[in-house]
């Protein structure tokens, strides 16, 4: 009769505050390297790489593209991705985002309505192995 209410997946709990931001004036041709918190809300031409060891985060906004490989531990589309994303924890993808490329993930969230055309390719082994 009672049960616990599964909550969906959201980026890593503890609070953060954004290190770098790319407003949406801002276009970027080239690769960008981060670490802790990336929130893009502009365009980028050019791959997007977390410095490895870290849990960097990436957020990709509603009217923001990325034409490139991304890769993170945390990444959360809103936005447009033509390119592949590697995400080693965590991937949330919202209703409105399109990603054009294959998604390789941890654990994946997807909205209803969101447009995916690609393969979706786990990383966990153990999902993989008993699946």
């Amino acid at each position: 009769m009672f049960r616990k209410k599964t909550r969906p997946i959201e980026a890593p709990t503890r609070p953060r505050r954004i290190a770098s931001q790319l407003e949406p004036d801002i276009e970027l041709v080239g690769d960008l390297s981060f670490s802790g918190l990336l929130q893009v809300k502009g365009n980028i031409y050019g791959n997007v790489i977390a410095a490895t060891g870290t849990d960097a985060t990436l957020l990709i906004e509603a009217g923001a593209t990325i034409t490139g490989e991304v890769r993170a531990p945390y990444i959360r589309i809103r936005g447009k991705v033509t390119g592949d994303v590697f995400a080693t924890s965590r991937v949330s993808i919202s209703a409105s985002s399109t990603v054009i490329g294959d998604i390789h993930y941890d654990e994946i969230e997807l909205d209803q309505g969101a447009h995916i055309s690609g393969n979706l390719i786990s990383l966990n082994e153990d999902a993989v192995a008993t699946g």
